[in-house]
């Protein structure tokens, strides 16, 4: 008895040092479970998108604590009974089968272990006596090296499901377009019944065969106590439609750019509502397609106190080849027309070159070569810094843009992660109206510092983003005066008037030519950025920010919760006088020189303009509005001195240049007043704002 205690103690010392040697030296080969889908998550763990693996399949890991309980349960009890207690290789289980076949002369049951087949799957062989013990082996060394858990991990995610289906999850989401989380008695029967023969019982071509793959397993948990009578015909009543469902594709944008930028991740868990996304979606598309042509748009929704991406809608569809639905228009660098003047006034408030009861001039005034006008060709003559922002008037802004310095506010503006984009790398006043390339994600996480008390943060558009950057704008003292000059900026026309319970301070932008308009607008907890535009920057007919991109931003806010709490409200400033010294801005002795209010001039394209010149894709060449100022009509126009229709009683007129290059317009009025401007047409864009 001694004897044989000692000689089985060698020998499973042997085997033990065996295996052992094995798995050094012949390690499980476990590229196949290792080339994953890349899942990209929301907030709440749904998958937002999913990628094939290397191989072309859909194969999503599963962790064996993330699976529905009774699913495990129901494929231990038909697959391998014994699982917990065996070593990989189940004794009892090759002599049943080795009885039946030799007592019915064919094969009644197999005798493969869940380990066996995570072994099979890991490595697959053509079904011979020799490739069954290699396997055999296999399973004991994995039996050796990983837990129970992990080798049913394997198996959830390594499962034959029919086709290019593999692993339970994505099996569910195809065939059930549901997580396996919530998997009903029938749908975990399946389950367990598919992997025996895939390709004849897959749901979406033999659903008669897969409805008795199910049932036979119905029956069999029924023998083993698992299910009752009641829950077997409830069971067996649920249909199987035979439809392959599509795999979730939402913010297909943001799945794709980070999938390019943590290859290395298996999931990728974002903050994005799955409501908040399809909402906006909704929004926006709507906005689009009820504008019509090539036209498309952006969305993004951040939470101010975190800088968490809730929204990411960065085309109206991903699939229109008509408006270049696969381009990501967040990240696309465009015109911000005036969505920038906030900034200008802000911090004109924190370095105390203005108050918001500070007295600007509103005329016509010429800095240098450069000489702004107002998007409506008026003048209001002398108006408070609050009014001049919340009318979005050009040359306040350029006289405050002027005394802070345009290469400071850029300094200021820009963050390791995002930089303003200068066709000149000597930045000049025209930034205050557009002339600078900027993106949407950049331009919303700069107006997120509005309800960070002037701090600003990068956002973030993933849970594992470390947020290092933090920088001061302005003081808390700026930063209200902002928030209560823009919560009283007037809203676009319709139902928002009457939304007065939710107090959204906001800004709009339009770029030159209307090629592009923007809405950006906050309260106590979200910021929302709002994108219209061509694709190809083409000028749009008379869209403005106000017009277009406000509606769609107020539609998102009625979409988005509301803080009715007072606590909760965004702090505003109460406007005072303005102290002494800052009653009027003063410019000094290089001041800018007021022009003539009545005198006669063009208004557009401003004198030394560098504007973008755009062939279209059919041939055709972009258009151009030419605006005149004051002056007695009708009007005479010449380019490059040879005279543009006839005489004409029309103060704005349409223009389509020959091509890029240096331009001259030279316009007479009934008086013989002359007016002239010098610009270029030039490649890349360099675009002059309005609002």
């Amino acid at each position: 008895m001694r004897r044989a205690i000692f000689i089985a103690l060698i020998a499973t010392a042997f085997t033990f040092i065996g295996v052992l040697s094995v798995s050094v030296f012949l390690p499980p080969n476990l590229a196949k479970y290792h080339d994953r889908s890349q899942t990209v998550l929301a907030e709440d763990g749904s998958i937002l998108r999913a990628f094939l693996s290397k191989d072309g399949m859909w194969r999503i890991p599963m962790r064996y604590k993330d699976v529905e309980p009774r699913y495990a349960d129901f494929l231990i009890a038909y697959e391998d009974k014994r699982f917990w207690s065996h070593l990989g290789v189940d004794p009892l289980a090759i002599l049943r089968a080795t009885g039946q076949l030799i007592s019915s002369g064919r094969i009644i049951s197999g005798a493969s272990t869940i380990t066996m087949q995570v072994a099979r799957l890991l490595e697959p062989r053509p079904r011979t006596l020799w490739s069954k013990l290699i396997e055999m082996a296999r399973a004991v060394q994995l039996e050796f090296t990983f837990s129970k858990e992990e080798i049913l991990s394997m198996y959830f995610s390594l499962a034959p499901f029919g086709g290019n289906v593999e692993g339970a999850t994505a099996a569910s989401l195809i065939y059930f377009n549901k997580a396996p989380a919530r998997l009903t008695v029938s749908e975990a029967a399946l389950l367990v019944a598919l992997p025996q023969s895939p390709t004849v019982s897959r749901p979406d071509r033999n659903p008669h065969k897969a409805t008795a793959a199910r049932n036979k397993v119905l029956e069999r948990l029924l023998v083993e106590g698992l299910i009752s009578e009641g829950e077997l015909n409830e069971a067996k009543d649920e249909t199987i439609d035979g439809y392959r469902h599509p795999f979730p594709f939402v913010a297909p944008h943001l799945a794709r750019r980070l999938v390019n930028q943590y290859p290395q991740h298996d999931a990728i868990h974002t903050h994005i509502d799955p409501e908040f996304q399809k909402s906006s979606r909704e929004i926006l598309k709507m906005a689009v397609d009820s504008e019509g042509g090539e036209i498309n748009g952006a969305v993004i929704i951040v939470e101010n106190k975190t800088g968490a991406v809730l929204s990411y809608v960065a085309s109206s569809d991903f699939f229109d080849e008509e408006r270049l639905g696969q381009v990501d228009y967040i990240k696309a660098i465009r015109s911000p027309g005036s969505a920038l003047k906030p900034f200008i006034y802000a911090m004109a408030f924190d370095e105390k070159i203005a108050h918001p009861a500070t007295l600007l001039l509103d005329e016509e005034t010429r800095f240098g070569g450069y000489r702004p006008t107002n998007f409506d060709g008026r003048d209001n003559g002398q108006v408070s810094a609050s009014d001049a922002l919340k009318a979005s008037l050009n040359t306040p802004a350029v006289t405050l843009l002027h005394k802070i310095g345009p290469r400071r506010f850029l300094s200021r503006l820009g963050t390791p992660k995002y930089r303003p984009i200068m066709v000149d790398t000597n930045p000049g006043l025209s930034i205050a109206l557009g002339g600078l390339g900027i993106s949407l994600e950049h331009l919303v996480s700069m107006y997120t510092a509005f309800g960070n008390d002037g701090n600003y943060k990068d956002i973030s558009l993933t849970k594992y983003l470390n947020l290092n950057h933090r920088s001061v704008l302005f003081n808390e003292i700026s930063n209200d005066y902002i928030i209560d000059i823009l919560q009283k900026t007037p809203r676009p026309e319709g139902r928002y008037n009457e939304l007065k319970d939710r107090k959204i301070a906001f800004k709009t932008g339009t770029s030159s030519s209307y090629r592009d308009v923007l809405a950006v607008g906050f309260d106590e907890t979200f910021t929302v950025g709002v994108w219209l535009g061509h694709p190809n920057a083409e000028p749009m007919r008379q869209k403005t920010g106000i017009k277009t991109a406000a509606p769609v931003l107020f539609r998102i806010f009625d979409m988005l919760p509301h803080n009715n709490a007072e606590k909760g409200r965004l702090r505003s400033a109460t406007l005072k006088e303005a102290p002494k010294n800052l009653r009027r801005v003063v410019l000094g002795k290089n001041k800018p020189t007021p022009r003539n209010q009545n005198s006669f001039g063009v208004a557009f394209p401003v004198d030394g303009a560098k504007i973008p010149f755009i062939s279209m894709s059919d041939g055709s060449e972009t258009s151009l509005s030419i605006k005149l100022k004051h002056g007695s009509r009708p009007f005479s126009i010449f380019v490059n001195g040879h005279a543009m229709h006839g005489r004409t009683v029309s103060r704005s007129l349409t223009w389509t240049p020959k091509g890029a290059g240096f331009y001259s317009i030279v316009a007479v009025d009934r008086a013989g007043n002359v007016a002239e401007t010098r610009f270029e047409l030039a490649h890349p864009d360099a675009v002059l704002g309005n609002r």
